[in-house]
């Protein structure tokens, strides 16, 4: 009875992988907003009860890709981030570019797509692991006041990686020098 339950389980996971495979492709090809839940199923070969089994739509099965795939390399960087310092927004950095890097991978055809429906989610988890780490530095602030602190420095780092995706001359780090250089001597004025 187990090795029936273990088959289902296996079956389950090749065919959920099938399908995000399957929209992997698609997106080399086209547009995240041009994909159909057919031309999914048909590039899985699995039928659509199949793939509503596995996700309510393409908007829910590109969030779990990001989630589980994408995402989880970002947070494997960021876990090493917790005393809060020039390097940890550096590092910050530095994992959000390599993510820009492999969705751009994944999908170039539609990336600037895919990174406006992740930026939120992506930023929101660099939100969390800042808000941890210099909560430990600033234990004496409010709690209000690390939030607010996190929260303009996920949305500095998440624009800067953009950016640096679009002009990376640079390697990250030396872009996130330069860049952190010109802040601080505008703000030395």
């Amino acid at each position: 009875m187990q090795e029936i339950v273990e088959n289902k389980d296996i079956r389950k996971i090749r065919t959920r992988k099938y399908i995000i495979d399957a929209f992997f492709e698609l997106l080399k090809k086209k547009s995240f907003e041009t994909i159909r839940i057919s031309d999914i199923t048909t590039k899985a070969m699995v039928n659509r009860a199949t793939f509503y089994n596995h996700f309510a739509d393409k908007y829910e099965l590109f969030e779990v890709v990001t989630k589980e795939i994408i995402m989880e390399n970002v947070r494997n960087q960021l876990a090493e981030t917790t005393n809060f310092c020039q390097n940890t927004l550096t590092n910050v950095f530095v994992a959000l570019t390599n993510y820009h890097n492999e969705l751009y991978a994944l999908c170039s055809y539609s990336y600037d797509e895919m990174a406006s429906i992740n930026e939120t989610i992506l930023r929101k988890e660099v939100e969390q692991v800042l808000f941890e780490s210099l909560k430990l530095k600033y234990s004496e602030k409010s709690k209000q006041e690390i939030q607010n602190m996190a929260s303009i420095f996920s949305w500095m780092l998440y624009g800067a990686a953009y950016e640096w995706k679009n002009q990376n001359e640079l390697d990250p780090v030396a872009y996130f020098a330069q860049t952190m250089g010109s802040i601080e001597s505008i703000l030395n004025e």
